[in-house]
């Protein structure tokens, strides 16, 4: 009897580690699968918050642009390098910025402040900030102050202004944080670039 005991323990100590191992296995099957689809999932959500961050910081500038003039006075892109990249200041028609259109007795824009729009590199955003004590942008950069600003975008890895004969051309490129996948960083960009007419004179 004892005998017969001894051989039912031993075939379910078989029994038992047989379990685990297939359990392990069918674990380490589910993860092979489910990790590079969970990674798959994170990029894919990150580059779409970028996407977004893009088309939320073009909006912003979309009226502003359109709204301002051509002339040179008036609009300036900078050659500006270091702390900052992308630079451009514009007039506005609209009180601190962003209150009514103020248009003259004539009909035209009554220009009331200076829009600076810069990258900064340090923190990668893009920053915009209102001048409301002068109606022209300044002739060299950088302006004399640009605190207090907003942030029109963040992660910002690339930001260009470019002055053409018949309008502005943005070109904005951000960078989602990296996502880890077997050790190696990927990186999400998104890029977003525009050609702005300003419809005033």
């Amino acid at each position: 009897m004892p005998t017969g005991d001894r051989a039912e323990s031993g075939r379910t100590s078989v029994d038992l580690v047989m379990g685990v191992v297939l359990f392990s296995l069918m674990v380490v099957s589910l993860y092979q699968v489910f990790i590079p689809t969970l990674v798959l999932s994170r990029n894919t959500t990150e580059r779409l918050d970028r996407q977004q961050d893009v088309r939320l910081a073009i909006d912003r500038l979309a009226r502003e642009l359109q709204e301002t003039t051509m002339t040179p006075p008036r609009l300036l892109t900078y050659a500006c390098s270091g702390p900052y990249q992308g630079c451009i200041g514009y007039v506005t028609a609209r009180v601190n910025c962003t209150g009514q259109f103020q248009m003259t007795a004539e009909g035209y824009p009554n220009w009331q402040a200076t829009v600076y729009v810069w990258r900064d590199t340090a923190s990668n955003e893009l920053r915009r900030r209102c001048d409301a004590s002068t109606a022209f942008p300044v002739s060299a950069w950088p302006p004399a102050t640009l605190t207090p600003f907003t942030v029109v975008a963040r992660d910002v890895a690339e930001a260009r202004f470019t002055r053409l004969a018949a309008g502005v051309e943005v070109f904005l490129r951000e960078r989602a944080p990296g996502a880890l996948r077997s050790g190696r960083r990927y990186q999400t960009d998104f890029v977003n670039q525009t050609v702005f007419v300003p419809q005033n004179r």
